[in-house]
């Protein structure tokens, strides 16, 4: 892919944040012309390396949002193939429902209709031909399911390969500097941010700094007096020892999921499994997490022995205050440009090449709805009185 750029040598660009959003905004700027000079403190081993980084589109709504994920997994491919990656796994996702739960039964087909709607594609089968074509090692309940849900587009991806790769080409191909600081404040002149101050004393002016910092992004702009409707989500995933079993898609039966993590290990995610852990978590083994993995496990692969954990991975995911992406430039901060969002994985690589459109003169109405002045409104702070008042 290549850009037809109004940026010229001299336009600086300081990202922060060297996860799978900034190593990819990152190295599309600098093929697109900007001097580009990437911080972390940790270059990808934060919330991408404990990401469950499942590809898909499956229950995101509204449309837009559908929409912006199913784009980011065919460019997910354009990238794999350009950089000659290995670190895409787009083999598909199983799926099936516990039919004694009728709650759960109508969710799930209300989703289906609406997925068939936007001509999203998702295949049945049943249980046997799931089990003897698809995945011989896995065990499904019969007696609670009739039927398999098969995703063929859907995948995961190697998050710590797929950003150390983009930043270092963004380095090697592009000139992109990458400097390994935490970034302490933002310079600003008058109301503009024109830079950021690291830790160790050194400043790094800027035309524009892109705050792609993940679950540090509400700090990150706290410096320029904003406020990032944010929360950090902490979130557990549990990966077990090499076993002599062959998973390849990604599983999600009732109350979990799982995939393959490479090596013949399994990583397991879920729900109860975030709600035990909090940001102070150590990740030892005999963690209650653990064992709640073992159980589900055994559940869908029986053949697995009991000690079959060889780590509990704790990591903070950042939660936009509705869900979806925040996307933009800073009304009140004129050249802070955010990108946060808890997608981050899937939606990596089509935010890097729509950010890269916008901030070299195309207009971009995909990103229309995901704008930070959108919490500004009226309309969000009534929503926000109500969703309180709920809650209490």
């Amino acid at each position: 892919m290549r850009y037809v750029s109004t940026f010229q040598a001299s336009t600086e660009v300081v990202v922060v944040g060297g996860g799978a959003i900034g190593s990819a905004v990152s190295y599309r700027l600098a093929q697109a012309g900007a001097a580009v000079t990437l911080v972390d403190q940790r270059f990808g081993r934060g919330t991408t390396a404990n990401s469950f980084a499942w590809l898909n589109a499956l229950r995101k709504v509204p449309y837009e949002y559908h929409e912006l994920n199913a784009r980011s997994m065919r460019e997910h491919e354009s990238l794999a193939s350009e950089l000659g990656g290995d670190w895409l796994h787009l083999d598909g996702m199983l799926a099936w429902i516990d039919e004694t739960d009728a709650s759960g039964i109508e969710h799930f087909q209300r989703n289906l209709r609406q997925l068939a709607q936007w001509g999203y594609r998702v295949d049945r089968t049943s249980p046997e031909i799931a089990m003897r074509d698809l995945e011989p090692d896995l065990l499904i309940d019969r007696d609670r399911t009739s039927e398999v849900y098969v995703v063929p587009g859907e995948g995961w991806l190697e998050g710590v390969a797929f950003a150390h790769k983009l930043a270092h080409e963004a380095q090697r191909r592009f000139g992109a500097t990458l400097v390994q600081e935490r970034v302490v404040a933002l310079i600003r002149d008058g109301s503009a941010v024109t830079g950021v101050g690291l830790a160790d004393g050194r400043r790094i002016l800027a035309d524009i700094v892109v705050n792609a910092a993940g679950p540090d992004a509400a700090e990150v702009a706290a410096h320029a007096d904003i406020k990032l409707e944010l929360r950090r989500q902490p979130g557990a995933l549990v990966v077990t020892a090499p076993l002599p079993v062959c998973i390849r898609h990604v599983i999600y039966p009732p109350g979990f999921h799982l995939r393959p993590e490479g090596g013949g290990r399994l990583l397991l995610g879920g729900d109860h499994y975030d709600g035990g852990v909090a940001e102070a978590t150590i990740p030892t083994l005999d963690h209650p997490t653990c064992a709640m993995a073992v159980a589900d496990l055994g559940r869908v692969v029986p053949t697995v022995p009991a000690a079959c954990i060889e780590a509990l991975r704790v990591g903070i995911r950042p939660m936009p205050a509705d869900g979806h992406p925040i996307v933009g430039f800073e009304s009140d901060a004129p050249g802070l440009y955010e990108i946060v969002t808890h997608s981050g994985i899937t939606l990596s690589a089509i935010i890097a090449r729509y950010v890269t459109e916008e901030l070299t003169g195309t207009k971009v109405p995909e990103l229309a709805p995901f704008r930070p002045d959108r919490f500004r409104t009226s309309t969000w702070a009534e929503s926000l009185r109500n969703t309180e008042r709920d809650e209490k």
